[in-house]
């Protein structure tokens, strides 16, 4: 999606998954005060339907990674080559702990050859030594590990605002924070919230393709 930052701010990324459960998903996160990056399950039926509208709405959409137990790296390369395929107009690969990158190195550097190869990054959630963002960053893929998953247990509104003003503290301290969220109402609504209280001025919501550029350079 496209992004400025004319005045250098701190950055700090949301990155929702959209599991499909919400009725009107695409347009209320289109509605949201700042640009989030939108992760899709590649099992949905309707996910290329739902990455077409939401690039339609200039929601930036990445894909999750959902490799089964035991995957070898042949696997990798046809899953992937079906998920890209499918749903082509992504810019990252999401692994929330549970994507199967980060449990055999044949498997992640497998999967990191084909990120390389198409100009995607990487964002995972951290887990034992992160294998999977060393081997990104030995091939040149743009990588992020999540701050904080804001939603995970079902978190309120109120709990979810005070996750988001720590993160945004650590952004003012470190650029290029990434947080983790659902498309659910209560997220929704916590969201508009904080993004329309007085924080102007102090860092800068941004697409995750930004942090992960960001990272890079």
């Amino acid at each position: 999606a496209a992004f400025a930052n004319p005045d250098d701010l701190p950055l700090m990324s949301i990155v929702m998954l959209d599991d499909g459960s919400m009725q009107g998903a695409v347009a209320a996160v289109a509605s949201l005060p700042f640009a989030v990056t939108v992760v899709l399950d590649p099992a949905l039926d309707d996910a290329a339907d739902r990455l077409a509208r939401y690039r339609a709405a200039g929601v930036e959409v990445g894909v999750r990674s959902a490799l089964p137990a035991g995957a070898t790296p042949a696997d990798v390369e046809i899953a992937l080559e079906a998920t890209f395929g499918t749903l082509a107009e992504t810019v990252l690969l999401l692994d929330a702990g549970d994507g199967g990158l980060q449990n055999d190195r044949a498997v992640t550097e497998q999967a990191m050859l084909r990120l390389a190869q198409d100009g995607r990054g990487l964002v995972i959630v951290s887990k034992g030594l992160n294998m999977a963002l060393r081997a990104a960053e030995q091939a040149e893929v743009p990588a992020s590990v999540i701050f904080r998953d804001l939603d995970a247990e079902n978190q309120d509104a109120r709990v979810i605002r005070r996750f988001l003003d720590q993160a945004a503290f650590r952004a003012r301290q470190e650029s290029g924070v990434v947080l983790l969220a659902r498309v659910r109402p209560a997220t929704i609504s916590a969201l508009v919230l904080w993004g329309t209280a007085n924080r102007a001025g102090q860092i800068a919501i941004a697409p995750a393709s930004a942090v992960l550029s960001a990272n890079t350079r």
